[in-house]
């Protein structure tokens, strides 16, 4: 039997909390259902007039609006070309941004890498607590890598709570992502989630707590604050709930390259051995500056700040 679809009480070995819901092969970034004519209505998609353009353009799936959006707010800032929707076989000249990869962008991205074209990844924001309302973009990479200059005033804005490291707890917390994602942007099989929970049985006896996959991440941030109360550590592959945890003072394991990569280990057999790193603050603070709202996209202030970086 296949670990990661048992329901098991916390003392056995695995439970899914909450139930995971198939994703169908869609990966879909966004939090809820986005009002596109509200969004059109606020000026997200007026250009800037009498500036020159910059060769970036934005790629979009067929029906999905929030990422349409998102690209065009974060294009109309740089100045830049416009959004290509649906996407077209091939990039257009330039730079290329994406909300999300997914299978219909695929082989933009893959072009954009190729050809070592400039491309910008879009997607929502490093910390709960401003989902909705901050996305985070990245050039040349998924993530930001917290190692970025600090940003004190955003980080005291956002009121970020940090808590004093827990080293004692019962339970594991794994959580999967969807398996779009694993396969189009992280590049792994589907078989990886059960390697990876093969692993961690080989080294520990702990009480595995399994939490499944939904789009709508607001419900899940609800249940992970209750899931990492007596949490040993928290184990994924790049969630952003890895962030989460290390502000409520939970260890991390994280096997692919995300912003809390240098925050914990990759190694799962090590999960008895967890780390509790310094500088939480300044992690954080420099995560807070890669972030922005939909205004500050079309104003350019995210656009500047990742090409001052550069």
């Amino acid at each position: 039997m296949n670990p990661l679809n048992q329901t098991e009480a916390l003392s056995g070995h695995s439970i899914l909390e909450p139930a995971s819901r198939p994703d169908h092969g869609v990966y879909d970034a966004t939090l809820e259902d986005w009002d596109h004519a509200r969004a059109e209505a606020l000026g997200y998609t007026a250009e800037h007039p009498g500036v020159s353009r910059n060769w970036i353009r934005g790629y979009a799936a067929k029906g999905k609006a929030k990422a349409r959006v998102v690209c065009e707010a974060f294009v109309q800032g740089a100045c830049g070309q416009g959004v290509c929707q649906p996407p077209p076989h091939r990039l257009r000249d330039g730079a290329a941004c994406f909300f999300g990869v997914t299978e219909p962008t695929r082989h933009l991205w893959q072009q954009a890498r190729r050809e070592n074209r400039d491309w910008y990844y879009l997607d929502n924001a490093y910390f709960d607590k401003v989902r909705g309302r901050l996305f985070r973009a990245v050039r040349c990479g998924v993530q930001a890598t917290g190692l970025e200059r600090p940003d004190w005033r955003r980080f005291a804005q956002l009121g970020l709570e940090i808590q004093p490291w827990k080293r004692t707890g019962r339970h594991i917390v794994v959580v999967l992502q969807s398996n779009t994602y694993m396969t189009v942007v992280a590049g792994k099989l589907s078989g990886w989630w059960q390697e990876a929970f093969a692993q961690l049985r080989r080294h520990t006896d702990r009480p595995i707590l399994v939490r499944g996959w939904r789009s709508n991440k607001m419900e899940l941030a609800k249940t992970l604050r209750e899931a990492l109360l007596d949490c040993w550590a928290l184990v994924t592959w790049s969630s952003a709930a890895a962030n989460e945890a290390l502000l409520a003072g939970v260890p991390v394991f994280v096997a692919g390259e995300c912003a809390a990569s240098q925050m914990g280990l990759s190694d799962f057999s090590r999960i008895e051995s967890p780390v509790y790193p310094q500088r939480r603050a300044r992690w954080a603070a420099a995560l807070s500056g890669q972030q922005w709202s939909l205004d500050e996209f079309r104003k350019g202030v995210a656009w500047r700040t990742l090409q001052a970086a550069v």
